[in-house]
């Protein structure tokens, strides 16, 4: 629902998130916003890690990557944008990320409105300038976002998003599960060890070797370890400690293919990273392994997730690397306790390793 101030057919450009699993969580957002306008073009705006994941959104009309390494790279394509975002014209500019930089950016870009939160002294740069909302308690990222919708006079259709898998992508994903285990139906259980925020959020690899054992002798379970290119070696170790007990598909997949991919996991086990949240959004169950972090914020949200995490007073922290060398956050959290989640999510969906399309439970 939106007043009648707003042009139904204009241009909308969305300043996303830098992170991929803050876009995961902004769908909702991004949903809303095409509901609200269901005749509107709508391009994202994005860097060039996370508009693979962006392309694959239904409501959107374009994505345009600006930005990389260096001032260089993150300014580069700012020049272009104007043009490609109709010189000033559009009906709105959406800042979804908090800095100051976004704002200048959109101040480039231009249009009739620049809404976003007036973080970081640049609310004189944006014409909504939308109050953020109290910390305490924090709202979830999800909520956080679809404030801005919000703060602008758009109600939000959504707080849940579901992002469809293409039919491509699906074959893809299928023939690298099927390269993995042959015609083995058994449920898959997907991990992901790594972290790109830092080392704060990993849990140890032996934990995760350990899990792979128990996951295959006592459900039966098919183990496939997750990663990006730069993760290969933390997942060859996680393989190696298993015993043969897992196998290790790091680097063999991109983000185009991600959805896809956890969409045919029974289960995924991680930290609060990217494809954690990737996995939520296709509908996936997951056990999440908090430790800096702080749930509240970005756990999954629905009775499809676990959420693990240990009592510290020092957690969340927030930090890349434990401040206080301990690691006690992440390093505690046992691996029996872990099994059993993923055990529970395995009986209660009782999927089949390789899903057909059209699973009644999906």
């Amino acid at each position: 629902m939106v007043s009648a101030a707003w042009e139904k057919k204009g241009r909308h450009a969305v300043l996303a998130p830098s992170w991929i699993g803050d876009t995961a969580m902004a769908a909702p957002f991004f949903a809303s916003l095409r509901a609200a306008f269901p005749e509107a073009h709508i391009g994202a705006v994005a860097s060039p890690w996370t508009a693979g994941l962006l392309e694959g959104y239904p409501w959107l009309d374009a994505v345009h990557r600006v930005g990389g390494e260096g001032a260089r790279g993150r300014w580069g394509g700012a020049w272009s944008l104007r043009g490609r975002l109709g010189n000033g014209s559009a009906e709105a500019v959406w800042l979804l990320p908090n800095s100051f930089r976004a704002a200048l950016l959109a101040r480039w870009i231009g249009g009739r409105r620049r809404v976003g939160y007036a973080t970081e002294g640049r609310g004189w740069l944006l014409s909504h300038a939308v109050p953020p909302p109290p910390e305490s308690p924090p709202p979830h990222l999800v909520d956080y976002y679809l404030g801005i919708l919000e703060g602008a006079g758009v109600r939000p259709a959504f707080r849940e998003a579901r992002l469809p898998v293409r039919a491509e992508d699906a074959r893809a994903a299928e023939r690298l599960l099927a390269e993995a285990g042959g015609a083995d139906v058994r449920p898959v259980v997907g991990l992901h060890p790594g972290a790109f925020f830092g080392e704060s959020k990993t849990w140890p690899p032996e934990e995760f070797a350990s899990l792979a054992r128990r996951l295959a002798r006592e459900a039966g379970a098919r183990v496939v370890v997750l990663g990006g290119a730069g993760e290969r070696e933390m997942a060859g170790r996680v393989c190696r400690e298993a015993g043969g007990a897992a196998v290790s598909l790091a680097g063999r997949d991109n983000l185009k293919m991600l959805p896809a991919l956890l969409e045919r996991v029974g289960v995924l086990v991680a930290g609060d990273t990217g494809p954690l949240h990737v996995a939520a959004l296709v509908g996936t169950p997951t056990v999440a392994l908090f430790g800096p972090t702080d749930p509240r914020r970005t756990a999954p949200r629905s009775r499809h997730h676990r959420l693990i995490r240990q009592e510290l007073e020092c957690s969340p922290c927030f930090e890349r690397t434990c401040p206080l060398g301990h690691h006690r956050c992440m390093r505690e959290i046992g691996e029996e306790r872990v099994a059993a989640e993923v055990m529970s999510l395995l009986a209660e969906r009782n999927r089949p390793g390789l899903p057909a399309r059209g699973d009644g439970d999906r």
